[in-house]
C-alpha cells in the first residue's frame, strides 16, 4: 500500500497595483482569496496559485511526486522532502496532472527523472511553453483513457480544465486516494454537489470528469488548489 501526503499545500496571494503600491489579498481559505481575485474592481491585479504538491511513498519502492509545483527562490520543493529526510536524487519519478506552468515549474529542482503526463497533454500550447522545465526529464506518456503508472498508482483521463489533464488515483491503507489535479475548480462545493455554474467553460466535460472521479470510490479527494476533501 502507498501513503499520500500533501507535500507542499495549496495556497493563493491576490496583488492588486495602486500607482506604485501593490496591495496584497488573502482569505482565510483558497476558496475565497480566489474569490476576493473575481472580485477586484477593474484594475491591474494578478494572482499566484500554489498547487496542492503530493508526495506518495511505498515501502517497497522510491518515492513520487505528483505536480511539482511553482519554481520559487528557495526551492520549496526540495526543501520540503529534505524536511521529510529525502533528497531530490531519491524521487525518480514525477506524475504531472496537467503541464501547466504552477504544477510543473519545480520539476528541475528533482533532476532526471521520469514525467509522466498524457500524451494528448504534451501537444498543447502551453506544454510546449514548459519545455525547459521539464529539459531534465524523461517523458512517459500516458496514452488512452485509463491504466497504470506502477501497481497501486492508475490514472483516468478527465479532461475539462486541459485536453490531457487526468486524475490519479493511489491504494492506501485508508482507501483509495483521488489526486485531481484542477479538474475540481476553484470552489470545492462544485465538486461536493457534482454540479457547476451555468455557462462554464466546457460544463460537460468537466461534469463527466466529476463523474469518473466519484465513480473510482474515492476515499479522499486532493483537489489541485483547495485542501483535500472528502466526497
Amino acid at each position: 500500500m502507498w501513503t499520500a501526503e500533501v507535500l507542499i499545500p495549496a495556497h493563493r496571494i491576490v496583488f492588486a497595483l495602486r500607482g506604485d503600491q501593490v496591495i496584497e489579498l488573502r482569505a482565510p481559505t483558497t476558496a475565497a482569496t480566489f474569490g476576493a481575485y473575481r472580485g477586484l474592481p477593474d484594475a491591474v491585479h494578478g494572482m499566484i496559485a500554489w498547487p496542492n504538491t503530493v508526495l506518495l511513498r511505498d515501502p517497497d519502492g522510491g518515492p513520487v511526486v505528483v505536480d511539482p509545483g511553482y519554481a520559487t527562490q528557495g526551492d520549496m520543493l526540495a526543501g520540503a522532502l529534505a524536511a521529510r529526510g529525502l533528497s531530490p536524487a531519491d524521487v525518480g519519478t514525477a506524475l504531472a496532472t496537467h503541464l501547466h506552468s504552477d504544477h510543473v515549474t519545480a520539476l528541475p529542482q528533482l533532476g532526471p527523472v521520469d514525467l509522466h503526463a498524457h500524451e494528448r497533454e504534451l501537444e498543447e500550447p502551453h506544454a510546449h511553453a514548459q519545455r525547459g522545465a521539464m529539459d531534465a526529464a524523461t517523458i512517459r506518456p500516458l496514452t488512452g483513457e485509463a491504466g497504470e503508472v506502477v501497481p497501486g498508482v492508475r490514472w483516468i483521463l478527465t479532461p475539462g480544465h486541459t485536453k490531457g489533464h487526468v486524475c490519479f488515483l493511489v491504494d492506501t491503507a485508508e482507501g483509495v486516494v483521488a489526486i485531481a489535479g484542477d479538474t475540481p475548480g476553484p470552489d470545492p462545493r462544485w465538486l461536493a454537489d457534482m454540479d457547476l455554474p451555468d455557462g462554464h467553460p466546457r460544463r460537460e466535460d468537466h461534469l463527466r470528469a466529476f463523474r469518473a472521479i466519484r465513480d473510482a470510490g474515492p476515499a479522499l479527494v486532493i483537489p489541485g488548489h483547495n485542501p483535500p476533501q472528502r466526497l
